[in-house]
């Protein structure tokens, strides 16, 4: 077994950039994977109990801190209040989105949410918006976008353009079809968004499938293994409203289908073409007929260079800088 150290380090390092302490239980869960610190391969599983020693040991060269059972960096104690006091913020957050995400069932070409960034860490202030991950039929993704703007917009609770803050507005920020499942851009950063994200509105087969094609978590997340969550967070299935949706499949999947998803699509293009934040750098815009993306000013940038700046203050040598997945 590799030394635990680094990557235990490593890894509160990584949350403290975001401001969150982690449990004991969360630093087994996110553990960055000891091979970014040392060529020597674990090959066998890394158990919460070793976790506990190293960290105990950490603990006692007063390496880390701890408060009611939360981790922390030296001098970092406040976390601990900010963390309780965002999840009780998050807690109210949560019944506002599902109580409209309900009625996205009837959506068509919908085939799955996942809530996304601060909302699926547990750790929003009152301005925070609704990151989600969206899949789509393949074939309908414009359709699919057109219509889930439409219902989030009839409830007023669709980020716009030109939105600076937009609290308890949905974020439709990326949209994959569910023929192609896989991220293709790698990082620790990205590792460590998609691990957090919380499946909402999916089938358990979809969200097993979106894991199953993004295997390339565990080359940044040693201990990750996809929890089943749609209980703590899912909606309800409500046949009345998925009725909706597939009547509108099953008009639409014809030529006139066919048709308006490429006006859609066509229209949409042009709209995003002609955004001039789409040029911007800092982040990243992707249209295709399988993915939609839209970080324009990405957090991951800055998230991965104070990430590598607090492993040289804790005298950590990675095998190499972590990079981000390739922001324009």
């Amino acid at each position: 077994m590799s030394d635990l150290r680094d990557p235990i380090l490593a890894t509160l390092a990584y949350y403290d950039i975001l401001n969150v302490p982690l449990t004991l239980f969360e630093i087994h869960k996110f553990l960055i994977s000891p091979s970014r610190f040392s060529r020597i391969p674990v090959s066998e599983p890394i158990t919460l109990g070793q976790i506990n020693e190293e960290v105990q040991g950490l603990l006692k060269n007063e390496t880390i801190q701890t408060k009611n059972g939360f981790y922390l960096l030296p001098g970092r104690q406040q976390l601990y209040n900010l963390r309780i006091e965002r999840e009780k913020i998050a807690a109210e957050k949560w019944k506002k989105f599902l109580k409209i995400t309900r009625w996205f069932q009837t959506v068509p070409y919908l085939r799955g949410i996942m809530a996304s960034g601060s909302m699926a860490l547990g750790s929003t202030d009152q301005d925070s918006d609704f990151d989600v991950l969206v899949i789509a039929a393949s074939g309908r993704l414009y359709t699919c976008r057109m219509f889930l703007s439409l219902a989030a917009s009839l409830f007023r609770a669709r980020r716009k353009r030109f939105d600076k803050i937009a609290p308890d507005k949905f974020c439709f920020n990326h949209y994959i079809t569910d023929n192609a499942l896989a991220i293709r851009h790698e990082s620790l950063y990205n590792a460590q968004t998609y691990i957090h994200l919380k499946p909402v509105f999916i089938s358990n087969k979809l969200f097993e499938g979106f894991y199953a094609s993004n295997l390339w978590l565990n080359k940044y997340v040693y201990n990750f293994r996809p929890a089943n969550q749609f209980i703590r967070r899912s909606v309800r299935k409500s046949i009345i409203l998925y009725s909706v949706a597939v009547l509108a499949e099953f008009i639409s999947n014809n030529r006139l289908g066919d048709w308006l998803e490429g006006v859609l699509k066509n229209y949409q293009h042009n709209r995003i073409r002609s955004n001039p934040t789409t040029y911007e750098k800092g982040g990243r815009i992707i249209f295709t007929d399988s993915e939609l993306e839209f970080h324009p000013h990405s957090f991951e940038g800055l998230a991965i260079k104070g990430y590598n700046t607090a492993l040289k203050n804790l005298g950590i040598v990675p095998i190499e800088e972590e990079k981000d997945s390739g922001l324009a």
